[in-house]
């Protein structure tokens, strides 16, 4: 139910329009750095006062008595995992103001700035409880800090926080991407054309964000007690994208346009494919088996675009 009602709410403030959704966005996010704040401020006052063996150190950085490479990979696969998202920017391209280098911006920005309030909060967490094999339940393993560091109080806070953070601020931009990604090709004439039909009073593609909030509540009912298997699914289709996103960078600078930048458009896609590459082998084979079939879907779709429907290369932005 609180799912659903999250789909509700979402889908309004995305179809009466994207300033309204920014501003909304801006808000959580105001308020998802006070409780950040306070939990770094609570958790500092706990290290300075060894609270309950709290104590200063950059293990959390380095340990040599428990370093492996092996651990600090699957780590990588993790924090890959946990940082999709970010290329939701680019869909709102069209409705940004500085267009290209503006989106491209704040895609780095995003990336830099929420990778150092990570890095920064896990810090504090693991000088606040340094003994990372003691936690009853890693699911909610944070949550236990925040309440050796602060309480319950400090606990149900940032408990709150997470989840309003998911449930609106996060699905609110995701909706408000994927909605324009179905708006945009039904728009060249690659998906059905109800799905390109703007508000006439709004301005956003909202049978596309409605098709994208039936969906949503649909998958969440089915796979209820089912998540880690459907965001394994999605995991496979965001690398594979990412995977073939890198080819391209090469393609498009090194090949085509005979960039001399080695570092920026051969080195630097080079390694991102090679962790990216690391993450994909290592997803579940149920993932890999839906993510192959979703994909044959799509090459078999492309073909009908082609060469049956006719479509120009131009046309096909799928």
């Amino acid at each position: 139910m609180w799912a659903l009602a999250f789909i509700l709410i979402n889908t309004i403030i995305n179809i009466v329009g994207i300033e309204i959704t920014a501003k909304f966005n801006k808000i959580v996010l105001i308020l998802e750095l006070i409780v950040l704040a306070v939990f770094i401020g609570v958790g500092a006052f706990a290290i300075s006062h060894g609270i309950d063996g709290a104590k200063f150190s950059f293990k959390a950085f380095y340990d040599p008595q428990n370093f492996s490479l092996g651990l600090v990979m699957s780590a990588v696969s993790i924090a890959v995992l946990s940082f999709l998202g970010f290329d939701g920017i680019s869909t709102l391209a069209e409705e940004t103001i500085g267009g290209k280098k503006t989106v491209g911006r704040a895609t780095v920005l995003a990336l830099l700035f929420a990778g150092i309030l990570f890095i920064l909060q896990t810090w504090v967490a693991s000088m606040v409880w340094p003994d990372y094999k003691a936690f009853s339940n890693l699911d909610v393993a944070f949550y236990e800090v925040a309440n050796r560091a602060g309480g319950k109080w400090l606990m149900l806070t940032t408990s709150l926080a997470t989840a309003f953070a998911w449930g609106i601020a996060n699905s609110l931009a995701a909706q408000a991407a994927v909605s324009r990604v179905l708006f945009s090709m039904a728009r060249d004439q690659n998906l059905p054309q109800f799905l390109s039909k703007i508000h006439p009073k709004y301005k956003t593609p909202y049978i596309a964000t409605i098709f994208i909030a039936i969906l949503s509540a649909v998958l969440v009912t089915i796979y209820s007690d089912k998540i880690a298997d459907l965001t394994s699914v999605i995991n496979f289709g965001a690398l594979t994208s990412f995977l073939v996103l890198h080819i391209t960078v090469i393609t498009y600078f090194m090949i085509k346009n005979h960039s001399s930048n080695i570092w920026k458009h051969l080195i630097s896609p080079i390694l991102g494919f090679l962790v990216i590459f690391y993450v994909w082998i290592s997803l579940n084979v149920h993932a890999k088996i839906l993510g192959a079939a979703w994909i044959l879907i799509g090459i078999i779709y492309y073909i009908i675009l082609k060469f049956i429907l006719k479509r120009k290369p131009e046309e096909l932005n799928v």
